[in-house]
């Protein structure tokens, strides 16, 4: 016998047998196994969502975020298994499905779920530096605190010393533009994208710039090649496929293109800054770091320069989208068309529309916000990472873990909105023929803790730049002409319609 097999031989006088033995360490091993297991299980389980069963094998549901009817897919799943649940979409991971405005609203209020993430928009907008994607906490605060305190000095507000006359004058300047196309086919959301970002730069930059203005091109250019590339990962779900290159190139290609215009605008505003009469944000946030104290430092040159970049990205494109979703609608209800022009002819005449106006013409602001509710510019919310564990429409939501709001089913959900597919601005004015004021299940800015810094801002814009265009124009599909598609597609972090022309007919 060798000396191994003697040194591991079972002596004569033990008192168990080999089988013993066998028996004894299975017995430990599972019983080892047993404890792990219900030790993990009892600390992640609980009253956990319910899961949506079955998918494919490995990669679960996964096939489903791949497609562009996922809000919808969603939605369907929601009204088999709850406003809260899970889905699984590879390897076991899992996210919660957030969908209906009760629950949607209560996670939207909760400090738990306040932080958001989206890897590639982090990526365009430098991660936590910013406003927009930064963690929620103290910094955040402090930085949002400031870009409020700033938009109101700028004139983001009602009444004297309103930015008003700005938007008045892009309204007046678009008017021009689409006079120029005289009647023929034209693809208006261009120009409304030009006068959107116009408005953030008479904001960030103190000036607006001529349509034709070479640096002004490059710009709505980058922001164009910008939006594209964020468009490609609308689903951030896909991070994981590997890639023989890096698949967030171009993101940050264009980012730094944009961020290089920034900076030399801010480079610009150095040589004349005038402490005593800030004249746009940039000379606010020039000020801002001159005066911080180096104990309680929350913004650097770089947080600028992301910020002002939050300023273009998220304000641009947005509210071009929503206007563009809006004329689209005029030219497939004519009838609702007319209604607005009577109601603008009625109150207006020939007087230029200002934000005075608005509860004057309660039709023309009905037809804005089912354009907002019809045609959601985002489906899907920005993803929630929950900061610690808590609790969401009675379940156990663990931290860490991440959730999905569903727009779509707040602004389609039948019960609140009959017949959701159909365009009907009545939905919101009441039996006075007054706006409904905070409509239930109606959430085109987002709510709670984070919810859209510019909303006022883009309230002024919309009903400025749209009021103005059907007061000047009757729009129409061009003759022969297919019907234009309401089907949307991502242009940037928002849902725009498919490309399509319309006619323009001088009042």
């Amino acid at each position: 016998m060798s000396k191994m097999a003697q040194a591991f031989k079972i002596p004569e006088s033990f008192p168990f047998t080999s089988m013993d033995l066998s028996t004894l360490l299975v017995f430990i091993v599972t019983f080892v196994l047993a404890v792990r297991f219900f030790k993990v299980k009892g600390h992640v389980q609980g009253n956990l969502p319910p899961l949506v069963p079955g998918g494919w094998p490995l990669v679960h549901h996964m096939p489903a975020f791949f497609t562009k009817n996922l809000p919808l897919q969603l939605h369907k799943w929601a009204k088999e298994f709850g406003d809260v649940y899970r889905v699984k979409w590879f390897m076991n991971k899992e996210v919660h499905v957030v969908s209906g405005y009760t629950a949607i609203k209560e996670m939207l209020e909760k400090d738990e779920f306040c932080t958001r993430r989206d890897r590639y928009v982090e990526i365009a907008v430098g991660g936590d530096q910013d406003i927009l994607m930064a963690p929620y906490g103290e910094v955040f605060k402090k930085r949002r605190r400031f870009a409020t305190s700033v938009f109101r000095r700028l004139g983001v507000k009602m009444g004297q010393g309103s930015i008003e006359y700005q938007i008045q004058e892009e309204a007046r300047f678009i008017c021009v533009k689409i006079s120029g196309y005289s009647e023929q086919p034209f693809d208006v959301s261009s120009d409304l994208t030009t006068a959107a970002g116009n408005i953030i730069c008479a904001l960030v930059f103190g000036k607006r710039f001529d349509y034709g203005d070479t640096r002004f091109q490059h710009l709505q250019t980058t922001m164009k090649k910008l939006g594209e590339e964020m468009a490609r990962w609308q689903i951030p779900f896909i991070t994981f496929i590997p890639y023989v290159q890096d698949p967030a190139a171009g993101l940050r290609f264009y980012s730094k293109k944009l961020q290089l215009f920034i900076r030399e605008e801010i480079d610009r505003h150095r040589l004349n800054l005038d402490p005593e009469n800030p004249r746009d944000f940039i000379d606010y946030c020039l000020l801002q770091l001159a005066q911080q104290d180096g104990n309680e430092i929350w913004m650097n040159d770089d947080n600028v320069v992301y910020i002002l970049q939050d300023l273009f990205v998220a304000g641009t494109d947005t509210t071009a989208a929503t206007l563009t979703w809006a004329l689209l609608y005029m030219i497939l209800y004519p009838d609702v068309q007319q209604k607005v022009q009577a109601e603008l002819d009625s109150v207006l005449g020939a007087t230029k529309p200002n934000l005075a106006h608005r509860d004057q013409l309660p039709f023309t602001a009905a037809t804005i916000m089912e354009s907002q509710r019809i045609r959601h510019i985002a489906g899907l919310m920005f993803i929630r990472d929950t900061a610690e564990s808590t609790r969401l429409r009675g379940f156990d939501i663990r931290k860490g873990k991440k959730l999905v709001p569903n727009l779509r089913s707040v602004h389609m959900d039948p019960e609140v909105w009959p017949n959701p597919d159909e365009f009907d601005p009545s939905r919101f004015l009441d039996a006075e023929g007054k706006v409904v004021k905070n409509p239930p299940s109606f959430l085109p800015f987002s709510a709670g803790r984070r919810n859209c810094l510019g909303e006022q801002l883009a309230k002024m814009e919309l009903f400025l730049l749209f009021s103005t265009i059907l007061q000047h124009f009757t729009l129409k599909v061009p003759e022969g002409a297919p019907t234009p598609s309401t089907e949307g597609i991502n242009k940037s972090l928002s849902m725009g319609p498919v490309p399509f022309q319309l006619c323009a007919v001088s009042r």
